[in-house]
C-alpha cells in the first residue's frame, strides 16, 4: 500500500537552490536603479545569478576574498578607493588582480568615454594583455551586455552553470 502525500497545509516547502552564478559589477560611482549595473543584476537575478555591485577596486576585492565569482564586469574607470574620481588605475588593478587568481573569472570590460581616445586605447590594450575576455563601449546598452554574458557562459562554462 503507498502511503498518500500529506495535506498541502502539512507539506514541507521545496528549498530554493542558492544562487548557481555569482556576478562582480563595477561602477565608476554610485549609481540610480536605473544604471546598467543595477539592471543586470535584476534580469539575471530569476535565472539564478547572484550580482555584487562594488563602486571601488577595493572594495570589489572585499567581495572577491569572500566568495568565489564566476564572472565580473569592470568599468575601467572604477576607482581605486571608495570616493575617488576613476580612473584606469582603480578597473585595471581589479582586472590585474583576478588575473592572478589561480581560478580567475572571465572578465568583460567597460571602457571609459570621459576619457581621451590615447587614454582608452593605452587602457583597452592593458586590459587585453590582462585576459580581459570582451569589451563593452559606452553608453553600455544591455543587449549588448546580456550577449556578452551569454558568451562568457558558453565558452567558459560549456553552456552549463557552475556547479
Amino acid at each position: 500500500m503507498v502511503a498518500a502525500p500529506p495535506p498541502l497545509s502539512q507539506a514541507t516547502p521545496p528549498t530554493a537552490p542558492g544562487p548557481r552564478f555569482r556576478l562582480l559589477l563595477t561602477e565608476d560611482r554610485d549609481h540610480p536603479n536605473e544604471h546598467w549595473t543595477r539592471q543586470l543584476g535584476h534580469l539575471l537575478e530569476p535565472m539564478g545569478v547572484e550580482s555584487h555591485i562594488a563602486s571601488s577596486a577595493r572594495e570589489a576585492l572585499a567581495v572577491v576574498k569572500e566568495i568565489t565569482i564566476h564572472a565580473a564586469v569592470i568599468d575601467l574607470a572604477t576607482p581605486t578607493e571608495e570616493g575617488e574620481l576613476g580612473d584606469a588605475s582603480g578597473g585595471l588593478w581589479l582586472l590585474e588582480v583576478l588575473h592572478r587568481l589561480p581560478h580567475h573569472p572571465p572578465v568583460v570590460v567597460v571602457n571609459s568615454r570621459s576619457w581621451s581616445q590615447a587614454q582608452i586605447q593605452r587602457a583597452l590594450q592593458d586590459a587585453m594583455r590582462l585576459g580581459a575576455f570582451s569589451v563593452v563601449n559606452r553608453p553600455v546598452r544591455m543587449e549588448v551586455l546580456l550577449q556578452t554574458f551569454r558568451r562568457v557562459v558558453e565558452m567558459h562554462y560549456h553552456g552549463q552553470w557552475p556547479a
